[in-house]
């Protein structure tokens, strides 16, 4: 009989995990029930105990998804997709801590619009950048798209209230199962930092704002996001409608959509929007257990008193949407007007054009929805938290070696340029934007291992303070400045709004 190597006790069986240079791996461990045939859009529930010892050294089912493109998401670990996708994957150092509590552990929350993506995409994988560095990662899939985040509760009764976020509960049941069991892998409890760029850094605001997990992380760190990209009832409900009508069914046979398969599920949803016009089309709703108020307003309120964020956007969001679809600078001015009306939009419009009088109408157009989607937004958040404990604020303008300087400060681009810092730093040593790379990530080891984003060579990073705006501007050279785009800022609403889609749907 072989002799077994990293046996770990969780709360529902023993598994055997693998070991890879340095690093100690447990591949696909299940931490929820399928959510399969009765259990398809119900809250995650508790798997089986199994007897034995179970080999975990390989991952498992990603989550149904479509073929949309967000640069968020990196590139998919697999095509492997079955409604079977509820795996969280662990790696940690050989060598024991020398902490008698343990590593402090990442959770790694993947983007992708809600609609793509799995806790091992590229270049995250099995997140040796960081394990290297002296931590225990934690990464996990979730349900996306119609199979997270279809609200039910309108045709189905208030049995259905969790529907519309039911990958967000799988997040939440991710976080519970670290709590309970990452000490058997080296990981501290009481050290958790959960990280997400994109949708993943909106999943760590809606975290950060769920009573469901309050307490499960100490520390967070938000890319891209902000708490305001969810759905209201009445946004999720004409989601639903149109839904339904892909599928041929009525809201008085709704009930059937248990029993059709995964992928004419998928299928229906890519009618209705796909390609990047689909990233903002599925979010979590308002309302169900996990959200019950709108997490901007439950973050302020308090709901993650005394938990530390680091929250970013970047420079330029919107280049990278632009490359995707080149009519995305042309909808500014039509969405501006949905949320605001037309006078608000052409305040927004003007602001712009006087404070960057070198872009032309669509960049103008490109740099609204980057800060539509994300720099306003995380402004917020960080004004939010700064309320109930310490934040600190960056934007990233730099752009990794080997890619075109015109996508400087494009969406996804810190998260390339963190996971990757140590290939760029060893390939181009000398390249301004490779150190740069290596001084993100040396903060973000920083902040989770001492609670402090500070790391050499970036000046000293001062806590985020509201009436200075403080921000650690990420490019070559990295600086400190105080209200960033305070002209354009200043021209948005100070009321919060629901965000909806930016390109139009019909039927949205």
């Amino acid at each position: 009989m072989r002799e077994r190597k990293n046996v770990v006790a969780t709360k529902y069986g023993l598994v055997e995990g693998t070991t890879e240079g340095p690093n100690r791996l447990w591949r696909g461990i299940r931490y929820a029930a399928p959510p399969t045939g009765g259990l398809r859009y119900r809250p995650p529930q508790s798997p089986e105990p199994w007897s034995g010892v179970r080999l975990v050294d390989h991952p498992g089912h990603i989550a149904w998804q479509g073929r949309s493109i967000d640069p968020s998401a990196g590139a998919p670990a697999s095509e492997d997709f079955d409604e079977d996708c509820l795996f969280i994957n662990v790696s940690s150092p050989v060598t024991p801590s020398p902490d008698p509590q343990g590593y402090p552990v990442m959770v790694w929350i993947h983007g992708g619009g809600y609609t793509q993506g799995s806790g091992r995409e590229t270049p995250v994988g099995d997140g040796e950048a960081f394990v290297s560095r002296g931590m225990v990662v934690v990464s996990f899939n979730y349900r996306l798209g119609s199979l997270g985040f279809l609200d039910l509760s309108e045709f189905l009764g208030d049995s259905e209230r969790d529907s519309g976020a039911v990958g967000l509960l799988d997040q939440i049941f991710a976080l519970q199962w670290v709590r309970d069991n990452i000490i058997g892998f080296g990981g501290d409890p009481n050290r958790i930092t959960i990280y997400g760029v994109s949708a993943g850094a909106k999943s760590v605001a809606n975290l950060l704002a769920s009573p469901l997990s309050s307490g499960l992380a100490q520390q967070a760190i938000s890319g891209s996001g902000g708490a305001d990209h969810v759905a209201t009832r009445p946004q999720a409900a004409r989601l639903s409608r149109r839904y339904l009508r892909e599928l041929g069914l009525t809201e008085a046979n709704a009930h059937k959509l248990r029993a059709i398969p995964a992928d004419d599920l998928i299928a229906a949803q890519e009618e209705i929007a796909s390609g990047a016009r689909a990233i903002w089309v599925w979010r979590p709703t308002l309302g169900s257990s996990a959200l019950p108020i709108a997490p901007l307003n439950a973050i302020a309120a308090g709901s993650a008193a005394g938990v530390k964020v680091v929250a970013g956007s970047n420079g330029n969001e919107g280049v990278t949407y632009s490359l995707l679809d080149s009519s995305a600078g042309e909808q500014a001015e039509g969405v501006l007007t949905n949320l605001f009306g037309s006078d608000r939009a052409h305040i927004i419009i003007d602001a712009y054009r006087v404070a960057r009088p070198d872009l032309n109408h669509d960049d103008i157009g490109i740099a609204i929805l980057g800060d539509e989607r994300y720099g306003i937004p995380t402004r917020r958040l960080a004004i939010a938290q700064s309320m109930n404990a310490p934040v600190w604020r960056y934007r990233y303008d730099g752009c990794p070696p080997g890619l075109p300087p015109q996508l400087a400060g494009g969406h996804g681009l810190d998260m390339f340029a963190i996971w990757n810092a140590h290939d760029f730093a060893t390939q181009a040593p000398d390249d301004p934007q490779a150190q740069l790379c290596l001084a993100m990530a040396d903060a973000v080891s920083s902040f989770i291992i001492t609670g402090t984003p500070n790391a050499q060579p970036l000046p000293t990073w001062d806590r985020y303070e509201p009436n200075a705006e403080t921000t650690m501007v990420l490019d070559s050279p990295p600086r400190i400045e105080f209200h960033p785009g305070a002209q354009e800022t200043a021209a948005w609403p100070e009321e919060t709004w629901a965000s909806g889609t930016w390109w139009p749907i019909d039927g949205l």
